[in-house]
């Protein structure tokens, strides 16, 4: 049998030894769109890393803020726990911020609770820290773990280095806003900027604005002539008063009445005033009297004592309206922006002829979040009419 040779087959080429290389114009394309995808493919793998953003775009937790005194202070960025240092924060914290508070410098009175919304009235209560008092709790406010403790009223720079030192002492941040009457605009602004409520902090100053240039135009209108001598009586005797001049007695200043008690005048000084004596007051036979809610405003016109004074003869005897606070002072806070209506419309009725009740009524529900009826509102006004302004004696 013949046995018949397979032809020959040449051999395959051999495999190169490393990976294929692309044509030049394919590596183009690929890096070209490497290019384009690149700051996507970032942004997806750094929304994926837990923890911090480390990056130097990443936003600060903290803002910078410059109170009322001019102190520079860093803030959270984002508050929900705030801490009020005394009365007066007490009520623009609870106007701007109530879901906010962590606790009250102290607690609403029975009479102040029912106009405040219940689920705030068991919160912690931790003194003031401004006054005479000085019973600020630090260990109760540092157990309500506040991000910010805010303070409202007047200061020097001796209580500003006491702000520093609360500050460094508990760690948390410390704010003074300016309780001032004629700048409760701006405040109320200011604290808005700090609480990240700036839109309900332009609403409330534009509020306060609106009161003031209201009240001061009307003010300008009334002659000196007919300008009342006014005695401001506190207690139980309603023998104790406030000063001429200081931050308790602005809402008179701003209506142009004269508040006779001076500081010379004083038997004995303490909280902004002091006592005077019942013969004081009938040398001074002021034209108008006004006391505070809780001082002797039931009983004065039947007191012998006092029935020899003009003012009470007369029917020029009021008593401030005072829930949940007073409106006239104690604590010298925006309740004064109600509190300057009422006393224009008491003394000079034909200027300030406001609608008492509609003005009550919008306050409330601006600053306390609560709606009064018609029934309730004049109940807080006393239902006082006012008469006709007196002449002044000379």
């Amino acid at each position: 049998m013949t046995i018949r040779s397979r032809p020959s087959i040449p051999p395959a080429p051999l495999a190169p030894s490393g990976p294929r290389r692309p044509p030049l114009d394919v590596l183009r394309r690929l890096l070209a769109l490497m290019a384009v995808a690149a700051p996507a493919l970032t942004g997806c793998a750094r929304s994926t890393t837990a923890g911090p953003d480390t990056s130097a775009s990443a936003e600060s937790a903290t803002v910078s803020f410059t109170d009322s005194t001019g102190r520079e202070v860093e803030l959270p960025r984002e508050i929900t726990r705030i801490a009020s240092a005394g009365p007066l924060a007490n009520i623009m914290l609870y106007a701007m911020a109530p879901d906010e508070l962590v606790g009250w410098s102290n607690k609403p009175d029975d009479a102040a609770a029912k106009y405040l919304d219940q689920k705030y009235l068991d919160l912690p209560e931790y003194g003031k820290f401004y006054g005479d008092s000085g019973d600020f709790n630090r260990e109760a406010v540092l157990a309500s773990d506040p991000q910010v403790i805010v303070d409202v009223g007047q200061w020097d720079e001796e209580y500003k280095g006491k702000l520093d030192s609360l500050q460094e002492d508990l760690g948390i941040p410390v704010i003074l806003i300016d309780g001032a009457l004629d700048a409760s605009g701006d405040a109320f602004r200011l604290l808005g900027q700090a609480l990240g409520k700036t839109d309900l902090g332009e609403q409330l100053g534009a509020y306060a604005d609106g009161v003031i240039s209201d009240v001061q135009t009307k003010t300008a209108t009334v002659a000196q002539d007919k300008r009342l001598s006014v005695y401001y009586g506190e207690g139980k005797d309603g023998l104790n008063t406030i000063i001429a001049g200081s931050i308790h007695a602005q809402v008179f200043d701003m209506v142009g009445a004269e508040l006779i008690a001076g500081k010379d005048s004083l038997q004995e000084e303490k909280r902004g005033g002091g006592t005077v004596s019942l013969e004081q007051v009938r040398a001074w036979n002021p034209d108008a009297i006004v006391l505070a809610p809780d001082s002797i405003g039931s009983t004065i016109e039947h007191d012998a004592s006092w029935t020899a004074l003009d003012a009470v003869t007369n029917g020029r005897c009021y008593t401030a309206p005072g829930e949940p606070y007073s409106w006239i002072d104690r604590p010298p806070g925006p309740n004064r922006l109600l509190g300057v209506q009422w006393l224009g419309s008491i003394l000079h009725p034909e200027t300030f002829d406001y609608d008492m009740v509609a003005r009550t009524e919008e306050f409330y529900s601006l600053f306390y979040h609560h709606d009064l009826t018609d029934k309730e509102a004049r109940a807080l006004l006393n239902q006082q009419k006012p008469t006709p302004s007196p002449s002044p004696r000379g």
